[in-house]
């Protein structure tokens, strides 16, 4: 896990996660969790015959889900609280068997008066394994100042 501060970030920096294959299990278990219940995500057999998919796909909120798992390894103990996710944009449908990836790109970063804190602003890609974006957004992060060893 990463041991960097707010301060340890600047504008334009771009950091990349680790893969992580999207597994029949992973939409079992998210739409059970979550009560969805659309056929496009658990029924394969009318996702083949009545959409364009070629059959089931992800929820695109379990990308998004996915996505907060790698940033939290880029992001690390740093990260204190998430302050505004949005302008959610869901360009390519994930499928199971895809494997994924993030990269979170700095785009502002601000200090909040109590010097031990404050706000990153970034932009959030998630691609697959042939590099098909099939997610962005953008979020503001609260993020500790400082040292990071105490936390690690």
């Amino acid at each position: 896990m990463s041991n960097r501060s707010l301060d340890d970030l600047n504008p334009g920096d771009v950091f990349k996660s680790y893969g992580r294959t999207v597994t029949e299990a992973d939409i079992v278990m998210f739409t059970c969790f979550a009560g969805l219940k659309l056929p496009i995500f658990i029924n394969e057999e009318f996702a083949k015959k009545h959409t364009d998919f070629g059959g089931r796909i992800c929820p695109g909120l379990m990308t998004a889900t996915l996505a907060a798992g790698m940033m939290e390894e880029i992001l690390g103990p740093a990260t204190i609280a998430a302050l505004e996710l949005s302008n959610f944009k869901f360009t390519v449908p994930v499928r199971p068997g895809d494997t994924l990836r993030a990269e979170i790109t700095v785009e502002d970063k601000k200090n909040l008066s109590d010097g031990k804190r404050g706000v990153m602003h970034g932009r959030v890609r998630v691609f697959n394994q042939r590099d098909q974006q099939v997610l962005e957004f953008t979020e503001k992060l609260m993020m500790r100042r400082g040292s990071m060893a105490e936390l690690v």
